[in-house]
């Protein structure tokens, strides 16, 4: 894995860190045109969130080669994920005191992330997809970014509900 900086709160081993990976002996490695989709992700998604919020991000899956997107049930055979340009994550939290004092689980942070996505005219997106425990968030480029908004189904199939602003910024 490398530990090159994307921006001030990320590094690119966070994006090629996978269980899955490591279990099936696959090396994730980024290669360079996945790296630079990486960093823009980072700069005009990811750290904007990350300082909007004041909570870390925390990457669950990033970067993916092929073979490594292949063995993934829910994957797409055109996954973001595999040029660089997706990530999942949750939002974590200081301390668990700091947290249980102030009343805020873990839902309700990815759900004021998940918002401030939306809202915050620093972050851009390409595509945005609300899953319980956490979000996929893609970006492509400020002419190309789609802006589609998604909720994943909550019964465990795979599935998406396609939603507008407005009815994304009423989820509790």
């Amino acid at each position: 894995m490398q530990n090159i900086s994307l921006s001030p709160h990320f590094k690119l081993s966070e994006f090629e860190t996978s269980r899955k990976a490591e279990e099936h002996g696959i090396a994730n490695i980024a290669p360079p045109e996945a790296v630079k989709n990486l960093h823009c992700l980072c700069k005009f998604t990811l750290e904007p969130l990350r300082e909007e919020i004041g909570l870390p991000v925390v990457i669950t899956s990033g970067f993916r080669t092929k073979r490594l997107n292949d063995l993934l049930a829910h994957s797409s055979v055109r996954s973001q994920h595999m040029t660089g340009q997706a990530a999942d994550f949750y939002i974590g939290e200081i301390s668990a005191q700091a947290s249980n004092e102030a009343g805020v689980n873990a839902r309700q942070r990815l759900i004021k992330a998940f918002r401030l996505i939306l809202t915050c005219e620093r972050i851009d997106y390409d595509q945005l997809i609300l899953y319980p425990n956490f979000i996929h968030v893609s970006y492509v480029s400020k002419e190309r970014n789609r802006h589609n908004i998604l909720l994943a189904r909550s019964d465990g199939k795979l599935g998406y509900g396609k939603l507008s602003y407005t009815n994304a910024l009423k989820i509790q």
